[in-house]
């Protein structure tokens, strides 16, 4: 089996550029901005997730619920904004008749 990687995560190691990178993402400019950038990701998906959550005000979420949410306040600017969109639409939208009694409140 000459010349196959067995394990593919490995092989950036035992090239030149691998160590190298490794000592770069060590530089401490480097960890701070990266840890920049996990705050700035944190803070919009905290602003995204309070954004889901307004039209949903009053209703009973499980835990599955807020994980769904979550997941979703971490995408982009305009899905989150589609969803929020369509949340507040479904809340304004008058009740479908027969819905009730179908099971689909």
């Amino acid at each position: 089996m000459d010349g196959v990687v067995n394990n593919s995560l490995d092989a950036w190691r035992t090239g030149t550029i691998g160590p190298r990178l490794v000592q770069i993402a060590d530089r401490p400019w480097v960890r701070d901005e990266m840890q920049g950038l996990r705050d700035a990701r944190s803070r919009r998906t905290a602003v995204n997730l309070a954004l889901l959550r307004a039209p949903l005000n009053g209703v009973d979420l499980d835990s599955d619920d807020h994980a769904m949410l979550t997941w979703l306040a971490d995408r982009d600017a305009d899905i989150v904004a589609g969803v929020h969109s369509l949340l507040d639409r479904a809340r304004a939208a008058p009740p479908v008749p027969g819905a009730a009694e179908a099971g689909h409140e």
